[in-house]
Formats: C-alpha cells, sequence, structure tokens
C-alpha cells in the first residue's frame, strides 16, 4: 500500500481522466461524422439496400452498381500512391502499437487511412466499416495525447480510449467498447487503462444516445429458447461456426497472397476489383458495401418468414422470394450466395487494395450462416424454431473467431438485445467456435497477419517487446583484444592484466577471427614448446556470435547453450567487424528491464 501510495499522481490522475473524457467526446464525433458521410453517399449511389428500394429509376440500377465501385477504386488507387505504397492502417496496427508502446500514429497515415477507408467503403467496395471506425478512434486517441506532456506514458491509455469510444459510438454498447479495448488492443486488465478507457467509453455513448439520437444497431424482437435440445444445436452452431469462421479467414489471407502476386501496377488493383465486385453484384446486390443492413434483416428473420415487409429493408433479393411455394429451399440457397458469397468478395476486395475492415462482413458472414443453420434444422426436425437465436448465434461464433474477442461478442450481443437466453445461447456458440479456432488457425486474423509480418503474439505482450528491444545498449567494450600474430604468452599477460577469462583476435582491419581462452593459454604455459606460438592458431571460429541489432528476444535464445564470459557482438552492417563484447549477465539484465518496464507500464503509475 505504501508504494502504491509513494508512486500515485493526482495530477497524473486528473490528466488522464480529463483527456479520457476527451477523447471519447471526440472520437464519438468523428465517428458520427465518418458513417453519417458514408450513409450519405451510399443513399446517392444506390448501394444502400433501401435507397435501391426507393429509386424511381430501375434503368439506372445497374450502371452505379458497376460504376461505384470502379470509381471509388480508381479514387483508392490514387491513395495508396500517397501513402507511398504502404498499406492503410488497421486494427493489426492498432494492436501492434498498443503492445510495443509505439503509439504516435502518423497525422500524414491516420488521415489517408481513414480517407482510403471512408472512399471505399462509400463506393461500395465489400468491406467492413467497424475496423476503421475503431482505427479512427486510435488515431484520435494518439492525436489528442500529444497535447500532454506525458505522452509516453499516456499514449497507449489514450489510443485505447479511442478505440473504445469507437466500439461504444457503433453499438451503443459502451461495456463492449470497454472489454473490446482490453480484451483485443491492450491484451491485459489493470485499473491504470481500465479507468479512463471506461470513461471515454461511457463519454461516446451518451453522445451517440443523447446528442446523436442513434438508435440500436440490432433490433431483436422478443426471443426465447423453445426446445431443450436447441442447447446442442447452439453448441453445433459454434462447431460448424468455426469451420464458416476458418474459411472466411484463409480466404482474406489467401487473396492478399494472390493478389501481391500480380505483376500490375498498385494504382490499378483497386478499380479491378471494384469492376468484378460489380459485376457480381448485378445479380446478388446485397455483397455492395458493409451489408449492415442486410445484416439486420438476417437477425430479424422470424419476422421476414411471418410477411412483415418492414424487415427486409436490407435483404431485397429474399423480398421476392416471400409467399413462394418453395420458400425454405429459396431461401437456403440465397442465405448460402450471400455468406459464401460475402466471404469471397471480402478478401478480394481487401486482398486488392481496398480499405475497410472484417468485422462487419463477418457478423454479415455469421448471421447469414446463423440463419441458414436455423433453417436447415427446422426443415429437419418436428416444431417451429426461432429463427434469429440461430443467425445471432451464427454471428457470434464467426465473429468472435475472426477478431479474437469472445467476451467482447456476448457483451454486444447481451447489451443490445437485453436477453439473457439469447446471451446464454451465444455464449454456447462462441465458446465451441473459438476453442476449435484457436487450436487450428491462431488467436484471431488480426494475430497471424502480424505473424506475416513477423510479430508474434502468440506468447503475449512480453514476447513481441523482447522482440523489438535490442541489445545494443547492453554490449561493453572493456574487453581484451589481440592480433593474429600476438603469441600466446603476450596474450596471457593481457588476459591476466585484465582479469579476464577470454581474449578476441581481430585483424589490423577490425575483422573478428575468433577468440582464444585464459584455460588455453595457461595449458599451453604448461606444456610448452620450443616456439611461442601465435594465437591465431588457436582461434576458436565456431563461437557464437551476435549483432548489435539483435533482439533480447533472440539473444535469450541463442545462449541457452552458450558456455563463456562474453559473447562477441559483431556490427549488423558489417558482420566481419567486432563492435564489442556482451557478457552473458547483461543479456538477463536486458531481459529483466525489458519485463520490468512492461508491467510498470501497465500497472505501474511513476
Amino acid at each position: 500500500m505504501t508504494g502504491w501510495l509513494k508512486n500515485y499522481s493526482p495530477q497524473r490522475f486528473l490528466i488522464s481522466f480529463g483527456l479520457a473524457a476527451f477523447i471519447g467526446l471526440m472520437a464519438s464525433v468523428a465517428s458520427e461524422a465518418f458513417v453519417s458521410g458514408i450513409a450519405w453517399i451510399n443513399d446517392r449511389l444506390f448501394i444502400a439496400p433501401h435507397s435501391r428500394d426507393a429509386t424511381a429509376s430501375a434503368k439506372l440500377l445497374p450502371w452505379f452498381t458497376v460504376l461505384a465501385p470502379i470509381v471509388g477504386g480508381l479514387i483508392v488507387g490514387g491513395l495508396l500512391m500517397l501513402l507511398r505504397g504502404n498499406r492503410p492502417h488497421g486494427i493489426p496496427d492498432v494492436i501492434f502499437a498498443s503492445q510495443t508502446g509505439s503509439s504516435k500514429i502518423p497525422v500524414r497515415t491516420g488521415l489517408l487511412t481513414t480517407l482510403t477507408n471512408f472512399t471505399s467503403i462509400s463506393f461500395g467496395a465489400s468491406v467492413g466499416m467497424y475496423g476503421p471506425l475503431a482505427s479512427l478512434g486510435a488515431f484520435v486517441g494518439s492525436l489528442l495525447a500529444k497535447v500532454t506532456a506525458d505522452h509516453r506514458r499516456l499514449g497507449v491509455i489514450a489510443v485505447a480510449c479511442g478505440v473504445s469510444s469507437a466500439i461504444s459510438t457503433a453499438f451503443n454498447a459502451p461495456i463492449a467498447g470497454v472489454i473490446f479495448a482490453h480484451e483485443v488492443i491492450l491484451r491485459h486488465y489493470s485499473i491504470r487503462a481500465f479507468a479512463p478507457v471506461t470513461i471515454s467509453a461511457y463519454v461516446s455513448q451518451v453522445m451517440a444516445t443523447e446528442v446523436f439520437q442513434r438508435p440500436r444497431l440490432l433490433e431483436v424482437g422478443e426471443v426465447s429458447i423453445q426446445h431443450a435440445y436447441e442447447y446442442g444445436a447452439f453448441l453445433l452452431v459454434g462447431v460448424v461456426g468455426a469451420a464458416v469462421a476458418l474459411f472466411y479467414m484463409r480466404g482474406v489471407l489467401l487473396s492478399g497472397k494472390l493478389a501481391g502476386k500480380l505483376k500490375l501496377p498498385l494504382w490499378t488493383k483497386p478499380p479491378l476489383a471494384g469492376l468484378a465486385l460489380g459485376l457480381v453484384c448485378l445479380a446478388v446486390p446485397e455483397l455492395l458495401g458493409a451489408g449492415l443492413e442486410t445484416t439486420k434483416a438476417t437477425l430479424n428473420i422470424e419476422q421476414v418468414r411471418d410477411g412483415n415487409l418492414d424487415y427486409i429493408t436490407g435483404m431485397t433479393t429474399l423480398g421476392s422470394v416471400i409467399g413462394a411455394k418453395e420458400f425454405v429451399l429459396k431461401a437456403l440457397l440465397l442465405l448460402a450466395v450471400l455468406c459464401i458469397g460475402k466471404a469471397v468478395m471480402t478478401g478480394f476486395c481487401l486482398g486488392m487494395g481496398f480499405g475497410g475492415g472484417v468485422f462487419s462482413p463477418a457478423l454479415f458472414i455469421g448471421a447469414t450462416f446463423g440463419a441458414l443453420f436455423g433453417l436447415a434444422l427446422e426443415a429437419l426436425v418436428p416444431g417451429s424454431l426461432n429463427l434469429s437465436f440461430y443467425a445471432i448465434c451464427g454471428m457470434g461464433a464467426v465473429t468472435s473467431a475472426v477478431i479474437g474477442a469472445p467476451i467482447s461478442t456476448i457483451l454486444v450481443v447481451f447489451e443490445l438485445t437485453e436477453n439473457y437466453d439469447l446471451a446464454k445461447a451465444v455464449l454456447i456458440s462462441v465458446v465451441f467456435s473459438n476453442i476449435i479456432c484457436s487450436r487450428l488457425f491462431g488467436r484471431s486474423l488480426f494475430d497471424v497477419q502480424l505473424l506475416a509480418r513477423g510479430f508474434d503474439f502468440s506468447l503475449g505482450k512480453d514476447k513481441v517487446v523482447l522482440q523489438q528491444k535490442t541489445i545494443r545498449n547492453y554490449v561493453i567494450s572493456d574487453f581484451v583484444q589481440v592480433t593474429p600474430e600476438t603469441t600466446c604468452s603476450q596474450a596471457l599477460d593481457r588476459l591476466l592484466a585484465a582479469d579476464q577469462t577470454e581474449g578476441y583476435i581481430v585483424s589490423e582491419k577490425d575483422t573478428y577471427l575468433g577468440q582464444v581462452t585464459l584455460n588455453e593459454l595457461l595449458h599451453i604455459q604448461r606444456n610448452p614448446a620450443k616456439d611461442d606460438p601465435v594465437v591465431g592458431d588457436l582461434a576458436q571460429h565456431e563461437q557464437i556470435t551476435l549483432t548489435d541489432m539483435t533482439s533480447i528476444f533472440a539473444a535469450m535464445k541463442k545462449v541457452e547453450d552458450f558456455v563463456g564470459e562474453s559473447v562477441p557482438v559483431v556490427s549488423a552492417e558489417d558482420h566481419l567487424k567486432l563492435v564489442g563484447v556482451i557478457p552473458e549477465g547483461n543479456i538477463f539484465k536486458a531481459y529483466s528491464d525489458a519485463i520490468g518496464e512492461i508491467r510498470q507500464e501497465e500497472y505501474g503509475d511513476s
């Protein structure tokens, strides 16, 4: 308790809380502007399903369907060139920034990323909206943290505040926003971060409901579990949902690899993807854009089946099968097309350079899969089922596995529906989906994408930080250096005088040739030869070496079987040049210091 009081700073406490509230306010405004702007353009370009239903000129629809994604692709291609060949930032980049402490998001990168995402979704690219919203919130948090003198310590928390604010605004779910920021971004829970993140989320929620008058994202009627055997069915939804999630995630990764192999200028790939998307959407227009209206309609498929056309504004194709004799068969086919089509087109659009996320498509894919599962089950077993239950369980199973946020997903469902039975059903599906996907794929799509970039989060934040920090500051220059022509007796005298057990053989051009040990030299002294041999004849060339840019993690792994006093350190630019040595104890000290910094960042306040 005394240590905590010693480190407690009321000033820092007030600064962090004030900053959190301000981030919540500004992130909410930015998120609302982002969403409203996309909605306005979607309406004008007839991308939103309700705008397609309302338009008086059916002849224009095919032209807008094809041309809108192409024009959006051309704009995005230009923005990618402005990004100087870099991809727009996404959730993986936010995770990386928070885990490594590099929370400063460059203003240029943040603005161009936001504009790229905004353009992509506005012009109908089949990509997600909530990932870009989280990235926008992180950018706002990083930007506002710069006004404080304590940016280094508050930067990561500010980024988490921005993410929680964006999620809270988007879903009207502050609790889910708080947990998402900790579960996906920070990867740990502490009072130091928890309180500011909570403040940001609730300020954003107040702004969303009281100022912007945003309705609930999902409006689901009263639903309940009707049969005891359905608990087993919800488990099965989780198992099959894992397969759907794996198909979606592997498709996204594969599309990115294939697109990277195309020998085409960077700016040409998005418009080509837009052309392909537009042609596909002539047959299935629901695949345009983020697909939130279609997701809402699918979650309310129970009302759709009962003939309430108010619920099919986002599912124009389904409207044509209402009342048909073969309703079940047609609905099954449609839902399968929507589920698979969204997975394929999202992966294709992202791989070809469109900005956007995987969160909203995962909701779409999961909801259509769940409704498909429920319809199929109802056709096989006696008695009617509440199809909305299965749509929501499918949504939870797929989405939670994709983003690696099982707790956040369950809380989103509970906050939006306020239905305990539904939350229990989703819990069963989410648990089994995440167990399977974590074993066969990884914690989330974001983690696998980071792994492809060389950053392994499987062992948590510690490993990543240790991979980023080098041994450079722990290398010493106080060591015995000899030339190949130095005699053994001379080398022995120098080692004894320096009270060291190892000497390092370096040529006149600073080329590292090997080392000689005190034990070897003493052995030669006890067994003298006619001539005093030179150390060049004794050099141990197979000795372990490190570079001055070797990470602490790599150094720890490399010296596991090392026997000796110090490890030679050569230049990262020229592996032949000796720049110093690092005692084995210094490597462990570097590890201890790095872990100490991590724990202080997570739990300390000094």
